[in-house]
């Protein structure tokens, strides 16, 4: 626990006394500190109770989700704030270890409780021994819709996460799920620090202090698993949503050990791997889109000026430039999210720039959106042309059709 964990700055992890150490007993050093539930004595201390639980929320993420070897016991008596400020844990007598594909399943089972894809969600719950892979998914989906449907009106991260364990648990009754013991372990783990930390502050949410860490997860995780559960949540009906990748960078930035270049450079070697083909030609078709939209934007607001200066009447925006006009916004509010998060450099990014422009990947990119613009413009070109070929003669009809009388 120590070695996986001993290195994040705010815990401390007593030392084995192995002298004195054998089958049956572990001697530790002994730690001086307040338990989390005397919080008059910690706040008399200085010592913010808050920010101490969360500590613990983030170490308990990094045992659940990264590293999968956790303390199943994290009961007040065993998490203790020290002089110093530090969250230290006890009693290693309880310790369980999480396979990585439950750890993966646990992180995409939060992504498609993001999207509300309960399909998936009932298949997460299949691949995480809940459920027999022979069993009826048909009901269940509808009855995770009814569970989370309601609950889901505003975030995951305004979620209690007692309150989603308990519906859970009410609709297991109903179907054959079965509880595998590593997650009646985190559930008791999970809940124990959430109680901690309401009785701290009544309006602590436990998954609002995670989704930054699996925002980071999902963003720099290079695993086969949440890259395609990234995709997932990046994608829907073949349209890319800005306001996700915004969601996820703005919460990401919030996690202590996002590392901005990191990022970078993972999402770049993914971007041009065989695995980053299908997010290729979607990102090639959200800009050629974008870019259109801006140029015809561009001369519309010109056409306007122009109007107004020489006293004709000015046209109305057309409905599909306005709609379009949010994805420029959504890469303004990324760029200025990337400005603040640690480690940005915009003078390091000119050799990245560089060396990514010279990728084949990145010039075949190029060329597809030069050939998406030059198609939309020579579309419309052509619409241009048709419509104006076909005025007169359907003005000619309309003179015509006044000049004759109407048919009994």
């Amino acid at each position: 626990f120590a070695q996986l964990y001993g290195h994040i700055a705010e815990i401390y992890i007593p030392k084995i006394y192995w002298k004195y150490t054998g089958r049956r007993v572990l001697t530790m050093e002994w730690v001086d500190g307040t338990k989390l539930t005397n919080i008059k004595e910690i706040q008399a201390q200085g010592i913010d109770a808050t920010h101490l639980v969360n500590v613990g929320v983030q170490c308990s993420l990094r045992q659940l989700l990264e590293h999968g070897f956790f303390h199943a016991d994290p009961h007040p008596g065993n998490l203790l704030a020290t002089p110093d400020g530090k969250l230290a844990y006890l009693d290693f007598g309880m310790m369980s270890n999480i396979e990585p594909y439950q750890r993966y399943g646990l992180i995409e089972a939060v992504v498609h409780l993001v999207n509300r894809d309960f399909e998936s969600l009932a298949k997460d719950y299949v691949k995480l021994d809940f459920l027999s892979p022979t069993t009826n998914l048909e009901p269940i989906v509808p009855a995770f819709s009814e569970v989370f449907g309601n609950a889901l009106g505003a975030s995951v991260a305004e979620l209690n996460f007692k309150s989603i364990t308990d519906k859970m648990s009410a609709m297991m009754y109903e179907f054959p799920f079965r509880v595998p013991a590593y997650y009646a372990l985190i559930i008791r783990s999970m809940v124990t620090l959430e109680g901690i930390a309401i009785g701290i502050d009544p309006n602590f949410k436990v998954l609002s202090k995670a989704y930054p860490y699996i925002a980071k997860r999902l963003l720099t995780d290079p695993s086969t698993e949440l890259r395609d559960s990234l995709r997932d949540l990046l994608f829907k009906d073949g349209t890319f949503r800005w306001n996700r990748l915004e969601n996820l960078l703005r919460n990401a930035k919030d996690s202590n050990d996002f590392n901005f270049e990191k990022v970078t450079e993972q999402a770049l070697d993914f971007l041009l791997s065989d695995r980053g083909i299908f997010i290729r030609e979607k990102l090639v078709n959200e800009l050629v889109n974008a870019l259109d939209n801006f140029g015809r934007r561009t001369w519309f607001n010109l056409t306007v000026n122009f109007r107004q200066q020489v006293g004709l009447a000015v046209q109305e925006t057309p409905p599909e430039l306005l709609g379009d006009a949010k994805s420029f916004e959504h890469l303004r509010n990324i760029f200025s999210i990337l400005q603040e998060t640690k480690g940005f450099d915009a003078m390091a990014m000119v050799p990245v720039m560089t060396k990514l422009i010279a990728k084949p990947e990145t010039q075949q990119m190029g060329q597809k959106i030069a050939e998406g613009l030059l198609q939309k413009s020579l579309a419309r070109l052509i619409r241009y042309l048709v419509l104006e070929f076909d005025r007169p003669n359907h003005q000619q009809n309309g003179e015509l059709s006044k000049a004759l009388p109407a048919a009994d």
